[in-house]
Parts: structure tokens; sequence; C-alpha cells
């Protein structure tokens, strides 16, 4: 009535909860009253203690049936009674027609049966649990529509070092220079007298190694006496010539910053901390600058001329080595992005990793597989060459120096160059597997997926506005094309700049995001229906079988020292009849004594009657 009263005065939701537990706690009452009733001490009305008390070799009597019953309650009755009473009472499909089957032979029929059955839904069980553990799972791809923050822009020149500036400023980079354009071979450096490729990967490599050497020199050093421009690295003003964002004018006091890479030293990175955001899509509305790249400031050994850009969030590092877009020089290079949100599922579905924030042994910040693939190298380039690689993630303040060995002579270059021999037979994963390293992908990433299309820079009719008659500025005069005519900047400007577009093709992005194919509830379901295929069996069959266990582990516990009990039982009843027995014989003599002392007062009262003189005397006469 109660819960009636509470369906109709309830909310829908309130409605749904109160359905839900009442069909629940409606196998726990039934089993509860089932388990209440066979666990009862109360003796049943036709007990077969008799028949229980023969199978030891016990005399039973009434008193004894009276006694023992109680105490053992429906348990008297055996396990086999306990198995029998459990198929009387179960929903479970099968079981009560084994049970209720007073033929044999229809009786192994239903055997068979509910053994057919049974091995059908193992079958089935193991294919579902096969499935659910393989753990697969769907991808679902979500369109959305909104403003977008504009991710950060870092722009690497692929010379890291004017040849000049680090000429003059360092004698190992002065060394460094000689040595590679010499023909021959040198045991300072390991140049092999060819001038191949290897040659000019390892004379950047030695490059990279003194990149926190170059970096630290000042702006007013001395070089054999002469004070120096020791900044051989690009600064913003040699780079850029002109920017716009979104049809403006940049300003690059708040929307550029200045970032060192040991690869390619001195970087600019736009919209790091400016937090600008895009509203609409393409080339007009985006970042668009033209940068100024020097070719006779190259490095030797430099290949390529032009810029190397990467774009990233803002919590990301940059790593313009491993994910960069090259932008040559005369070319216009338009990068139109895609924001990409991907979401992984965590183990059992994946391998990514939960953890945003990260702390590895040489890198402290937001969590990037390439972060951590650089830390765990480094951590093996301590442990095999004994220093740190500067082209790797390290952490400052470390206890082990720079594989650079600054002093300038020529023991401290061979020192230099076998740190870096031994450097690379790690980074080639010939001295180290990096497979080793655990360094899953992150369950929650951000991506810009980019489409790079490039056309000729400068074009004929362009006319750039530092070609302008008024505006004739030195670049091209130190170029050694000395003039004051529009064509010969326009000759310059092919050969030593470029003009870079980064914008969002489209405002709308992806959301890819990862969901359990086969999640545990579906399991549960569907074995659920192959049990009420299979078995006919539901939840409350469930708890019946439960109960059975219950009262199983009841009867084995309580039987465990079963003669003993008896042995004890047949000492209380013998115990219990030797006291009726005397109870009775002192009954018995009770009533004995009584009628002898009766018999004794009647005896007394016939001697009185006898001797009394009022009684007539004895007649003696004959005649009388």
């Amino acid at each position: 009535f109660l819960v009636v009263v509470h369906l109709l005065f309830s909310s829908p939701d309130e409605r749904s909860e109160t359905i839900t537990g009442f069909f629940l706690l409606l196998p726990t009452y039934h089993l509860g009253r089932r388990a209440f009733s066979l666990l009862s001490k109360e003796p049943p009305k036709n007990p077969p203690t008799t028949s229980f008390l023969n199978e030891f070799s016990l005399s039973p009597t009434p008193s004894q049936t009276s006694i023992y019953v109680p105490l053992m309650g429906i348990f008297s009755k055996g396990f086999a009674f306990l198995l029998k009473d459990f198929a009387c009472w179960t929903s479970t499909h099968g079981i009560p027609h084994i049970g209720g089957s007073n033929n044999i032979w229809l009786r192994l029929f239903w055997v068979v049966v509910v053994i057919g059955c049974v091995l059908g839904f193992l079958v089935q069980l193991q294919g579902l649990i096969a499935k659910y553990l393989h753990y697969d799972v769907n991808t679902e791809t979500t369109l959305a529509y909104q403003q977008r923050p504009f991710p950060v822009v870092t722009i690497c020149h692929l010379n890291p070092w004017k040849r000049d500036e680090a000429y003059n400023s360092s004698q190992y980079m002065r060394d460094l220079i000689d040595a590679y354009e010499r023909q021959t071979a040198s045991t300072e450096f390991g140049f092999s007298s060819k001038r191949n490729g290897a040659r000019k990967q390892r004379a950047a490599r030695l490059t990279t190694l003194a990149s926190n050497h170059l970096f630290d020199l000042s702006d007013n050093s001395t070089f054999n006496g002469t004070a120096i421009n020791a900044d051989a690295g690009y600064s913003l003003e040699d780079m850029v010539i002109s920017c716009t964002y979104d049809a403006e004018t940049c300003n690059t006091t708040t929307m550029f910053t200045s970032y060192n890479d040991p690869t390619y030293g001195r970087c600019i990175q736009f919209n790091l901390d400016a937090n600008l955001n895009s509203t609409r899509a393409g080339p007009l509305y985006g970042f668009r600058v033209t940068l100024r790249a020097q070719q006779s400031e190259y490095l030797p050994w430099t290949e390529s001329a032009g810029a190397i850009v990467s774009i990233h969030n803002k919590t990301d590092l940059p790593y313009p080595d491993l994910i960069g877009y090259l932008a040559p020089i005369g070319q216009a290079s338009s990068l139109g992005v895609k924001y990409v949100a991907t979401t992984r599922q965590p183990a059992p579905y994946g391998d990514c990793t939960l953890n945003t924030e990260v702390d590895l042994p040489n890198y402290k910040g937001h969590y990037q597989v390439d972060a951590c693939y650089g830390s765990c190298t480094q951590c093996e380039v301590i442990k095999q060459c004994g220093c740190y690689y500067p082209g790797l993630p390290y952490a400052e303040g470390d206890a082990y120096e720079s594989c650079f060995v600054e002093t300038s002579n020529t023991s401290a270059y061979q020192s230099t160059s076998t740190n870096l021999n031994c450097i690379e037979g790690i980074i080639n994963g010939k001295n180290f597997d990096i497979r080793k390293c655990d360094c899953p992908q992150p369950c929650q990433v951000q991506t810009y997926a980019t489409t790079i299309s490039q056309s000729k820079w400068p074009s004929l009719m362009f006319n750039p506005n530092e070609c302008s008659e008024s505006q004739i500025g030195k670049p091209w005069e130190v170029e050694g094309e000395r003039g004051s005519n529009t064509t010969n900047c326009k000759a310059w400007y092919k050969k030593n700049t470029l003009l870079v577009e980064v914008y969002y093709e489209r405002m709308n992005f992806q959301m890819l995001s990862e969901s359990p194919a086969y999640t545990l509830v579906s399991c549960i379901s569907e074995i659920a229906g192959q049990v009420g295929l299979f078995l006919g069996m539901s939840i409350i069959s469930v708890f019946e079988f439960f109960t059975l266990l219950l009262l199983i582990f009841y009867y084995v516990s309580s039987h465990r020292s079963r003669r003993l009990e008896l042995e004890q039982i047949d000492d209380y009843i013998k115990k219990a009849e030797r006291e009726r027995s005397e109870r009775e014989a002192k009954q018995k003599e009770k009533e004995a004594r009584k009628r002898a002392e009766k018999l004794r007062q009647e005896a007394d009262l016939y001697d009185v009657d006898h001797h009394d003189s009022a009684l007539p005397p004895k007649v003696t006469d004959a005649n009388l």
C-alpha cells in the first residue's frame, strides 16, 4: 500500500527508482523467507527420525524421537533430502523435472537435457567473455563549430647561427668551420676526408653540442682582445620584415617571444602570450609574415635555405626537428590548419596515460610523447657517456656536465668528438633500443592537422615596400647587388626572403572520441540472455543457488563430527532413560510403600477389634 501511494505522488525519476528498488527487493524477501523456514529448529510434522537413526544402528524409541528431532531440525532428513527439496522450490528450468521424476529413465532423460543445455551455455559464455576481454573500441567523429584560440607558431631559421658572428665570437666555431672547409680528414672533430652527407651531419651535431656555449655568449664578449658582437643567433628584427594578423599589422612587442632551440638556434614564437582568437577562416584572417634569410650568413654545412615552421598548443614545447614544415626561400608557404581533439580510452581498452603533468628525470611540464622519449634517451646518454646532450631535454642544475668541452684546444675537441661518438651510437639505435622507453600516448590530445601549399614569391608584378624608390635599403647592397632600381631589389627578395601564412582552413573542427565497443553491462546482458535461453534462469534463480550453497555450507559445517554428535545424542537419550527409569522406580516404590502402609493400618485395625471386650464371646458349647 505504501509503495502504491508513493508511486501516485512522486516524480517520474523517483517513481522509476521506487519500481527498480521494489523488484530488487522481491528476490531478497522470497529467499529470506525460504532460508528462514529451512534453518528453523521446528521439527517437521512427520520427521523421518527412525530411518535416520537406523543408518547408524541406533534403536530409536519414542522418547529418543522426541528429543532428537528438535536438535537436528530440517537437516535431520539428510543431504539428499536437502537437494531434493531444492529441486522442488527452485525456479530454474529442468531441475524440478529431475527431482520430481519417479521413473528412472525419465529422470535420466532430464539429466541429459540439463547437461546439454549447460554445455551449450558454457560455449556461449566462453565466447562472450573472450569478446569482452578483447576490449575493442569504437571511434566516434563529431563536428563542432565555435571560435577557436589561434595556435602558437614557432619559426626557426634553417641556418642556426650566422657564420661570421659565430666565427668571430667562438674559437671552437672558428676551428670547426676551418676544419670542415678543409678537404682533409680531421682527428679533432672526427671528419673524414670525404665531403659527404655524413660529414655535414656530424658538423651539425657538433654545432648542436655547442649550442649552450653560443647562447651563453654575452653581447660584449671579447675575442683576441677585441670587443665583438657575440649574438650569433637571429633576432626578431633580423628575421621579420613585415607581419599581419587578421588583416592588421602585428604588434611585435606583445605577439612575439624568443625561443632557444639547440638544433636551430634562436627562434621566434607567435601568439605564445598574446591569447589571440580566430573567428573566421581563410588566409586573410590568419597570420602572415615575411621573413628575411640572408644566405650569405649561412654556415657551410647548412644545406637548405629557408625556415622551419612548427604549429602547436601553448602547453606544448615545439620540436621543429621532429614536427616541422619547411618553408623555402623564394616561396610563399600557406599552412592551413584544422583543429582536432582526440580522446582515447585508458586501460584496459588502451595504453594511454591520463597524466597531463609529468615529472620526468629530465623534463617537467605538460606531458608530450616526444619529450618523454627525449628524456628517456637523455638518461641513457648520461648512463653510457657520463654527460648530457644539449640536443635532448635535460634537467637544469644537474650534477652531470655537458658533453661539450668548452676548452679550446685539441684535447678538448677530441673529448667532444668522443662524446659525440657515444651519443650517435645511442641516437642511431646501435647501443640503445628506444622501445625500452615507457612513453604511452596521452589520453587527451589536441593537434593541428596541417595542409601545406606553396607558390612563387614574390610575383613579377609585386613591388615590396622595401623596393620603393624612397625606401631603398642596404640588404641587397650588402649582397653586392648595388643599385637603386626595383629589379635588383626583387632579385634580392627572391634569393633571401620568404612568405609564411598560417590560418584556419575552416572554423568547424573534429572531435575524435573512443568508447568501449562492448561494455561490461552489454556482456552481462548477453550472458543473462543466454542463461535464460539455455537454463531458464533469472536473478531470483541466482539467489536461489546462493541460498543452496549457504545451506550446504551450514549442513557440512554442522555435520563434520556427525558420529560424535549422534553418540552425544545417544548418551543424552540414555541419560534421559535412566532418569525416567529412576523416576518410575521411585514412583513404584512410593506406591508400594503406600500400599504396605495401608495394609498395615488395616491389619492393626483388625487386631484391635479381635481383643475388644465389647465383642460377643465366641460360642464354645455346641448344644447352645
